[in-house]
């Protein structure tokens, strides 16, 4: 948690970045603009809660032990919900398989990965970055991700 803020602000400008640029992305949420969101990455000690609200959008960093009253909870790998955000997996079989798991207002899940599909990100998109720096950053998340999927489940790094 000593990183919350930097990761908090991080995040948030990211997602005020992304609603500045492509506005059409976040009417895709329908209603569910206000919604709140959890994701649960499996195994470790936060969560994050996205809050997508367009320009005003907001992303937290809370305990994982803490209760928080969502629209709806997105649990699985990090690599997996990672992978949900720049359409590296596929999200229908990710759901199917297990991978992720949902608990909440489906109809605000389906409302979120529509937006998500629509949005085609890059994890350097979230973070503003420019090529070159864009590639370095994209490529070295994809590297990451493979390794951590790679990694036996409890294992640590």
């Amino acid at each position: 948690m000593a990183l919350r803020g930097p990761v908090e602000h991080l995040l948030t400008a990211g997602l005020r970045r992304v609603a500045l640029r492509r506005p059409e992305v976040f009417d895709r949420l329908g209603h569910f603009q206000d919604a709140l969101f959890v994701l649960a990455p499996d195994d470790w000690p936060v969560v994050f809660e996205l809050s997508p609200c367009a320009a005003q959008g907001v992303v937290r960093v809370g305990p994982a032990s803490a209760p928080v009253a969502a629209t709806a909870r997105i649990r699985g790998s990090l690599p997996a919900l990672l992978g949900l955000f720049d359409g590296s997996i596929d999200a229908d079989a990710a759901f199917f398989s297990r991978s992720i798991r949902v608990e909440g207002d489906i109809e605000a899940v389906m409302a979120l990965h529509n937006a998500l599909e629509a949005a085609e990100l890059t994890f350097a998109d979230l973070l503003g970055l420019a090529a070159p720096a864009s590639d370095l950053a994209n490529a070295g998340l994809a590297m990451l991700l493979r390794r951590l999927a790679a990694r036996p489940a409890g294992a640590t790094a």
